[in-house]
């Protein structure tokens, strides 16, 4: 078995969606001025970086990320899913539906569009990527074994295109009006560049921030050897 992470490092250069605000660091205490530890603050919205979206970022009565069981970060049944996109371009129900027998089974499913070549160009990957489309969120909320969804994007909406397609999809998939609790999390910008053949388990542990909806996350993936 070999380990990968399947997140990004938070820094002061992390890419950020639409117009979110950066990340800023700065120190209280220095070894670099003199003091003996090294001591900072950081500031970030929540949903900047690898992150996860509880429930409670579009529904009003879903859980926040650290009202969950422990388990409910713990995949074992993984499908990765190649659907190519590019700029702008929207991710259906159609482009999932020929993955419908996996999702039967599946607990996480990763839809890796390829876009997260274009990281480093914080512009493009913040303002133009692919999202997802109401439809889409419902299909997936058909299959009632799926726990999360991860995507190599800064959002599941995209940037040109969040109404109504990205609200609604994350309304869908966080249970928005629904009678019962069920919600699919998302987890968003995630590390998608290396070969998942064989991935096993992934374990994405977000920062349990009580009074918060949601959080960033470590991610990391057990695949065979």
């Amino acid at each position: 078995m070999r380990r990968i992470a399947l997140s990004y490092p938070l820094g002061v250069d992390t890419p950020r969606f639409s117009e979110n605000p950066p990340v800023s660091m700065w120190p209280q205490f220095s070894t670099d001025h003199g003091d003996v530890f090294n001591q900072s603050f950081y500031m970030a919205i929540n949903h900047c970086g690898t992150h996860m979206d509880g429930a409670n970022h579009f529904n009003p009565e879903g859980k926040q990320l650290w009202e969950n069981p422990i388990d409910t970060f713990v995949y074992e049944s993984v499908l990765v899913a190649d659907i190519p996109k590019s700029d702008d371009e929207l991710i259906t129900k159609k482009d999932l539906e020929v993955f419908s027998e996996a999702l039967g089974s599946c607990d996480l499913i990763i839809v890796r569009t390829g876009f997260y070549k274009y990281r480093d160009d914080a512009y493009r990957y913040g303002q133009h990527n692919p999202g997802f489309t109401k439809d889409a969120g419902d299909f997936l909320m058909e299959f009632s074994s799926i726990k999360a969804i991860g995507m190599d994007l800064p959002s599941a909406a995209g940037a040109q295109n969040v109404n109504p397609h990205g609200v609604e999809f994350h309304q869908s998939v966080l249970g928005l009006g629904r009678k019962d609790d069920q919600a699919i999390l998302i987890i968003e910008d995630m590390k998608l560049d290396e070969d998942l053949t064989g991935i096993e388990r992934v374990y994405a542990l977000p920062l349990l921030l009580k009074g918060l909806d949601s959080g960033p996350c470590t991610i990391l993936a057990e695949l065979k050897d």
